[in-house]
């Protein structure tokens, strides 16, 4: 069953029908307009003179091989569809493209099966028309709306992806500056570890003493750590010949033999040389 003004339609180009492919061509354009779409002009590039109309323009069939011709949907100004159709031989290959997105989908129809040859009236020219039409809806009408909305879709989520990721960014921008925030269990790796040394103050040396299993020596003058902080006392000291390699084990507690430093060498002070009492009373 013809579609309401289908009929209209071909009487009003039957006199410029060439061939049975003209008469698919116009059975396609009204299903277009009996959706919602309105024909703007022939060709791929816009013209002046377009105007939305439910015609066919004029020297729409002159090219046999391939028709080509534009499209606005209502409720979509600014999108244009193209509807391009390649003869190959008997068959017709459709496209039908959204130009602001170049979504494409496509139909082949086998013109044998959906026409005559006569082109003398509408009923006479065509045969399966309603599955034709159900065809064209199907894999073309509905299918480039889908792919709109499937491809809306995908920019909506790009969009919010996107927007997710600045405000993580900004988020972690302002912790890594929040002076109140409290550092990671497990800082990197490449971070330098903290430096647990003892202290360089001369009254906390002896102190590791109570405990049996602290490190450090207990003496004023600390073996392990000299005169100045950072040195280790010479254990030659006051031995008129070195010491054998390997007569004080490592990690030892070691006395040295002598005062710290050697002949030449200016000691710094000594924390065991304390003055007398009374030292510098000019009355004693």
């Amino acid at each position: 069953m013809a579609a309401p003004g289908q009929e209209l339609l071909f009487c009003s180009v039957k006199d410029k029908l060439k061939s049975p492919q003209d008469a698919i061509i116009t059975t396609l354009h009204w299903s277009l307009v009996s959706n919602g779409y309105k024909c703007i002009g022939l060709g791929e590039t816009a013209s002046g003179s377009d105007s939305q109309t439910e015609l066919l323009p004029a020297d729409w069939n002159e090219n046999q091989d391939l028709y080509t011709l534009r499209y606005k949907r209502e409720g979509e100004p600014s999108i244009v569809y193209m509807l391009k159709v390649i003869r190959i031989d008997n068959d017709l290959l459709v496209n039908f493209m959204n130009v602001s997105n170049e979504n494409v989908v496509n139909l082949n129809i086998r013109t044998r099966d959906f026409t005559t040859g006569n082109l003398t009236s509408f009923d006479g020219a065509f045969q399966n028309l309603d599955v034709l039409c159900s065809q064209f809806k199907r894999e073309i009408l509905d299918a480039v709306l889908q792919g709109d909305t499937k491809v809306t879709s995908q920019s909506n989520t790009s969009r919010s992806t996107q927007e997710r990721r600045s405000q993580e960014r900004s988020r972690s921008h302002e912790e890594e500056y929040d002076p109140l925030r409290i550092p990671p269990r497990h800082p990197h790796m490449g971070q330098r570890p903290p430096d647990w040394s003892d202290p360089d103050d001369p009254f906390s040396i002896g102190r590791a003493d109570l405990d049996p299993l602290g490190r450090g020596g207990g003496m004023r003058f600390d073996p392990f750590r000299g005169n100045r902080p950072g040195m280790r006392p010479d254990p030659n000291a006051g031995l008129p010949h070195p010491l054998p390699p390997g007569a004080i084990p490592p990690g030892a507690r070691f006395d040295p033999f002598g005062p710290p430093g050697g002949p030449g060498q200016r000691p710094g002070p000594d924390p065991d040389h304390e003055l007398p009492p009374g030292y510098g009373d000019m009355f004693m």
